[in-house]
């Protein structure tokens, strides 16, 4: 190859780069993907079957400290980051029908996302709240004896969160998502158990994604999850934890965009019941790898459970 041609080959290169970044960051304005405590994120014993009647009041804050921001299929910037800040509301109804038990719940996050930047290109941070989180759940198969359960669970989020699409970051995406979740929780014995889920979420369009128009769309975005679980007395339990996701391709009119959800992330938890009703619990996880977005080099979760 000739050094003009490498030269023009490698302009083509940076050429490709930028425009790759220029479309992530318009792409961002559909939601940003860092931005964590998805309904769908399950922490240790969610599955647990609880009385017809019981009802759960939980409050989450959650922390992330995110660095290199990689394009899928691209180039990944080493001098960015991002600050996320959510806090959640979430409220759980059990009961049984037909000798089936189940229940609603609704989720409410919303927090702000701060100190933003790609390649060192920074953006305006966003404060607001994410789309509501609808959801209904029930476990098709309970076997006491065996300390097996088998849950099925429906999530729906209407486009009801803040969103601008002249701002860079949203907290809102200007969408509607649904999810259909899968779930087992197997104990062993008075102490071991596993918690297993698979999920996969769909996307509507957004047809506002930036200022100049256009459509932008997503694929399935696939996520399995696993915990580990060890109740050392009735009050307090460890959990480590792994949570893969893939999929969710973006593309604004059918171009790819960059931005896609793959995400290998290890997770510990811990909780504590401080009497029968109240729990506390604190987790912290780390991406291992992510693909088509920010990587959250350090997560920090802690949750408030009250039983009513």
């Amino acid at each position: 190859m000739t050094t003009e041609s490498s030269r023009a080959a490698g302009a083509r290169r940076v050429v490709r780069a930028w425009v790759g970044l220029c479309l992530t960051l318009l792409a961002a304005a559909a939601g940003l993907r860092a931005a964590p405590a998805a309904a769908q994120e399950i922490m240790p014993y969610e599955f647990t079957p609880l009385p017809a009647g019981t009802n759960l009041a939980l409050g989450y804050y959650a922390y992330g400290h995110n660095t290199d921001y990689s394009i899928a299929r691209g180039p990944t910037f080493r001098d960015s980051g991002l600050e996320t800040h959510i806090g959640i509301a979430r409220l759980v109804h059990y009961d049984e029908i037909a000798g089936i038990r189940g229940g609603v719940q609704v989720f409410q996050a919303f927090g702000g996302l701060q100190d933003a930047r790609i390649g060192g290109q920074r953006l305006e941070g966003a404060f607001g709240a994410q789309n509501i989180g609808l959801s209904a759940f029930a476990w098709p198969y309970i076997n006491e004896a065996s300390k097996t359960a088998v849950i099925v669970v429906g999530f729906l989020n209407p486009p009801t969160g803040t969103y601008d699409r002249f701002a860079p970051l949203n907290l809102g995406d200007n969408r509607v998502r649904g999810t259909v979740q899968v779930g087992l929780q197997q104990g062993f014995g008075e102490q071991f158990g596993l918690d297993l889920a698979y999920d996969a979420q769909f996307y509507g369009d957004n047809d506002r994604p930036f200022p100049g128009g256009g459509v932008l769309s997503q694929g399935t975005t696939h996520r399995i999850q696993a915990w580990a679980n060890w109740r050392w007395n009735a009050a307090f339990t460890t959990s480590l934890g792994y949570t893969g996701t893939w999929g969710g391709e973006q593309r604004i009119d059918g171009i790819l965009t960059g931005a896609r959800t793959e995400i290998q992330r290890i997770r510990a938890h811990t909780g504590y019941f401080i009497d029968p009703t109240l729990q506390v619990g604190l987790e912290l996880n780390h991406d291992l790898r992510a693909v088509g977005g920010f990587k959250q080099e350090f997560g920090a979760i802690v949750r408030v459970l009250k039983v009513f």
